[in-house]
């Protein structure tokens, strides 16, 4: 592949080939065994064009994982949003995480963003840290918005945000371990019915309905 040849395509769209290359290489191969060859082949650009964004496929995937993590930020920062009540934005950020787990798309962008071998990159601690503030920030929001209108009258925001991230960042998927193959209804139900209790809502979630299996 020559390293000299012009430009092809705009910086923005540069970058948008090489994500979605690395993206395609992490499907067949670990992380470890990815080069930057690899990347630059499935993207069809040069070396030249590497380079003038990233210094290493460590930066590379630190971008993938940061432009994940803002858009799933905008998504759920959006539905909260649109929520009633405090109760509401509630049930619609513990939705928004959990379908990290339960959306195939999502599960599996996870699943390749968080292997093994991508954890081990340069600065992925530091990106996973960020990315966790981020999604966790509407979080801290919602339940001060609870104590001040008193939908959650029984709320101390600080400390009940942490236990509230921990017990969905695990169902979810997001912490090592997991609840095994549990069907998406029972861990919601499980999840908000002990959220709303523990803030003093006035209602928990009815139970889901059994399955037809």
């Amino acid at each position: 592949m020559s390293t000299g040849r012009a430009r092809k395509f705009d910086p923005e769209t540069e970058v948008e080939l090489l994500c979605n290359a690395t993206l395609t290489v992490l499907r067949r191969n670990d992380y470890d065994d990815v080069t930057i060859a690899d990347i630059l082949e499935e993207a069809g650009l040069s070396t030249r064009s590497f380079y003038r964004h990233f210094q290493s496929k460590d930066e590379l995937l630190l971008t993938l994982h940061r432009r994940d993590a803002e858009a799933a930020t905008a998504r759920l920062r959006a539905r909260v949003r649109r929520a009633a009540t405090p109760p509401l934005a509630l049930e619609a950020w513990i939705d928004e995480i959990l379908s990290f787990r339960f959306d195939r798309r999502k599960a599996e962008r996870v699943a390749l963003l968080g292997a093994p071998g991508a954890k081990r990159a340069d600065g992925y601690a530091q990106e996973a840290l960020r990315a966790s503030r981020m999604l966790s920030a509407p979080l801290d929001e919602l339940l001060e918005a609870g104590r001040r209108d008193g939908s959650f009258p029984a709320v101390e925001p600080r400390r009940d945000a942490e236990i509230i991230r921990a017990i969905v960042w695990d169902a979810a998927g997001l912490n090592t371990g997991g609840r095994g193959a549990v069907p998406r209804a029972a861990v919601r139900h499980d999840i908000l019915h002990f959220c709303l209790r523990a803030l003093g809502a006035e209602a928990a979630p009815a139970a889901p309905a059994p399955s037809a299996k």
